[in-house]
Formats: C-alpha cells, sequence, structure tokens
C-alpha cells in the first residue's frame, strides 16, 4: 500500500521503529475488507504532536477512512493535552491539502526541498512541502 500511494514510500524499517518508540500508530479495517485499509503514524511531544503519515489504499479512498483515523488522531493528541498538530505535505499533493484544510488545519509556511525522491524515469526530484498546524486551543 505504502509503494502505491507515495512517491517517496516509507521502508519498513521506520514504520518498525515508530513502533519501538511509542509513537501512536494506528491501522484501520472496515466491514469493507479483512485487510489493513489504513494507518497513521503521529509523534505526540510536549503540548505538540507531529502527524507525519495518514496512509488509505487507494481503492478505499474518498469513503471516510482517513477523516476517520484523522479524528481518532485528534482525540488521542486531546487526552495528551496537545496544543498543536503540525504536519508536512508535498505541495503537488492537493487532494491532500484539501483535506487537511477541510479538517480545519491552516497552512503555516513552505519548507523548500523537503521531499527528496526518484521519478519512474530515475530522475531525482526534490519538492517543497507545505507546512501546515491544527491548533486544539479553544
Amino acid at each position: 500500500m505504502e509503494k502505491r500511494c507515495y512517491p517517496n514510500p516509507w521502508p519498513l524499517k521506520i514504520m518498525a521503529d515508530c513502533l519501538k518508540v511509542d509513537y501512536q500508530c494506528i491501522k484501520g479495517l472496515s466491514e469493507l475488507s479483512p485487510d489493513i485499509l489504513c494507518y497513521a503514524f503521529m509523534m505526540i511531544g510536549y503540548e505538540e504532536a507531529h502527524l507525519l503519515k495518514i496512509t488509505v489504499h487507494p481503492d478505499y479512498q474518498k469513503k471516510g477512512l482517513g477523516q476517520a483515523l484523522l479524528q481518532r488522531l485528534i482525540l488521542i493528541s486531546r487526552i495528551n493535552h496537545v496544543r498543536k498538530i503540525w504536519l508536512e505535505v508535498m505541495v503537488s499533493n492537493e487532494s491532500a491539502i484539501r483535506f487537511y484544510l477541510q479538517a480545519g488545519f491552516e497552512s503555516s509556511s513552505i519548507r523548500k526541498n523537503y521531499y527528496t525522491y526518484t521519478d519512474k524515469d530515475g530522475k531525482t526530484i526534490k519538492e517543497d512541502a507545505l507546512v501546515m498546524c491544527y491548533s486544539l486551543i479553544a
């Protein structure tokens, strides 16, 4: 699923490391399939969280799974007294940016050349990241 969703997929070791250090790692199942359909990784620190990844299987996108994962992460953040959730998203990923804006995230800044990956032609691509923030402060 990771390779189908991203031009720069995480290696399994990074995911395993997230589990080892007790990041919030959640997976989503559905009556639609016996397989894992979505997953998320989030790091919680003092009053802030960093949403590292939300991934939904391409065949199950736009069915509310990503929104359900995000709401669960927001609830976990509230329980842990988080004041702000931060994330980075590729500036070219318009659907993800729209998803986060609709969920209440706001654009904060740009990180130049944050993402580096190799395209299908073997060319190295550098892409900026849009930094977004969700405030849990009333």
